[in-house]
């Protein structure tokens, strides 16, 4: 079994006409505090200690944080524990913003970093930034 966690940019996909990455649940974060307009932490990204502490500090950041990670957890205690499930099952969250830099890094790589530890040794973890190479060495 394989749980996979991805984020990726809305204007990317659905906003060019594309599908969305393939996922199960999808968890849309556009309505969240964005540092893209703090220009002092434009350039950097979901992974940056400025951004991470940036989330850290909002309260609508954190509390949404809260109620994802323990949603994810209840659905991942049921795909694991579920007999009919096959060793081929997967199951995907996917976290989206509207570029796919800080927003939906950020809450991906929280959750990975927070359930990865706790079911690793049940079924295969997977993490996957979409959109984070096309930022990785440029500024925006």
């Amino acid at each position: 079994m394989k749980i996979k966690i991805i984020s990726y940019g809305h204007k990317f996909h659905e906003a060019e006409g594309k599908a969305p990455p393939e996922h199960d649940f999808l968890f849309s974060l556009r309505d969240l505090v964005n540092p893209y307009w703090v220009p002092e932490l434009k350039e950097f990204n979901g992974l940056d200690q400025e951004i991470i502490e940036f989330f850290e500090k909002d309260e609508g950041s954190q509390d949404r944080l809260e109620k994802i990670n323990c949603l994810i957890k209840d659905f991942v205690e049921d795909f694991t524990s579920n007999k009919h499930r096959t060793d081929d099952c997967s199951l995907t969250f996917a976290f989206k913003c509207t570029g796919g830099k800080h927003r939906s890094v950020y809450f991906a790589q929280t959750i990975f970093d927070k359930l990865s530890p706790e079911i690793s040794d049940k079924v295969k973890v997977e993490l996957e930034h979409i959109e984070l190479p096309r930022y990785i060495g440029s500024k925006c």
